[in-house]
């Protein structure tokens, strides 16, 4: 219930900033409606000329065709543009999804990979990442995390353990590893592995997540 009211706030203040890519996909698809509009433009004004004022040799039903040929091929690349943009949010809000429905697991990993870029020998690696598998179980963290956004509860068990405070490096290389376990699809939604385990049981309950300790 906390960690619903937290995303709920945050999503209430300010909606995530559009990615290059995404700025470039939208601009493209302006061009491409103007340069459509300016066709039809084009077309119009050949057809006013054709009835009001001809001019002698001029074939006006073959220079519409070869505009109508342009129009045809800029509103399909249109289309191409439209339908990746479209297929970009969809891979998102899978994501984002999956990232819900794993939330734990996430931080989990992230505070891993904490542990291990933070740790001096593999002994100090093994050590930490123990530590960090028995503490994220103690009733107070699980709480944390649960009521809390990733990268908040990244930060604050940083802070509390004394890890450097990358917050988003930690959850990058969590997504890494999420994405090569298959809890994660990809941020184009591309390659998607068939066997990826289902977030969900069919009962409604989350299934437990593997022992990564």
């Amino acid at each position: 219930m906390l960690r619903s009211m937290d995303k709920a706030q945050t999503d209430s203040v300010s909606e995530a900033p559009a990615t290059p890519a995404e700025e470039r996909a939208a601009r493209h698809l302006r061009m491409l409606a103007r340069a459509a509009d300016v066709h039809m433009e084009i077309i119009e004004a050949t057809r006013t000329e054709a009835v009001e004022a001809p001019q002698p040799g001029v074939d006006y039903g073959q220079r519409i065709a070869v505009i109508t040929k342009s129009l045809r091929l800029t509103l399909l690349l249109e289309q191409k543009f439209a339908g990746q943009r479209d297929e970009r949010r969809k891979a998102a809000a899978k994501r984002e999804a999956a990232e819900e429905d794993w939330h734990a697991l996430r931080v989990k990993l992230a505070m891993l990979a904490a542990a291990y870029e933070s740790s001096e020998d593999p002994e100090e690696v093994q050590r930490h990442a123990t530590e960090v598998c028995e503490r994220v179980e103690q009733p107070e963290v699980a709480e944390l995390i649960e009521a809390s956004r990733a990268e908040v509860a990244v930060a604050a068990l940083c802070r509390r353990w004394d890890f450097p405070p990358n917050v988003k490096r930690w959850l990058e290389m969590a997504d890494v590893a999420m994405e090569n376990l298959g809890f994660l699809p990809s941020e184009d939604g591309e390659d998607d592995p068939e066997d990826a385990p289902a977030p969900r049981s069919a009962s409604g309950r989350k299934p437990r997540p593997p022992d990564t300790g």
